[in-house]
């Protein structure tokens, strides 16, 4: 009888091995998941990261051009896991009396933001102050 019962434990001991087996398959499928998530966000933080800071320098520097300000993010955004390359397309529009405007594009796999804010242009701020003070 004694080997009746090593011949069930060792059946019960193989069941347990295939029901293993497939829990961990499935925990390693979770953690790929999570993984290639966390890359995907990572390449869109640094993506929009990249967007914002050069639309910032955009904004700021009158001596950059908007390719040296595009060819900067690229740089800053560095190498994507998720897609093969970030696009980061920068507009400068507007005049000085309505005041000139800066639009940013940041593209990559299925992501895409769209950033737009006024250039920093505090002499022309200035100039409006005085027109109005003078009119009183």
């Amino acid at each position: 009888m004694a080997y009746n019962g090593d011949k069930m434990n060792r059946r019960l001991n193989g069941s347990y091995t295939v029901e293993a087996a497939f829990v961990m398959a499935v925990i390693l499928f979770a953690l790929m998941i999570s993984i290639q998530s966390a890359y995907r966000l990572r390449d869109e933080v640094a993506g929009a990261m990249a967007l914002a800071e050069s639309v910032q320098r955009l904004r700021h520097n009158e001596t950059e051009s908007p390719e040296d300000a595009s060819n900067w993010a690229i740089h800053r955004a560095g190498v994507p896991f998720s897609w093969k390359e970030y696009r980061f397309e920068l507009n400068v529009s507007g005049n000085l009396l309505t005041g000139r405007r800066i639009k940013g594009t940041g593209m990559g796999g299925k992501w895409r933001l769209q950033l737009e804010q006024r250039v920093f242009d505090p002499e022309n701020f200035l100039r409006k102050l005085t027109l109005i003070s003078q009119e009183e």
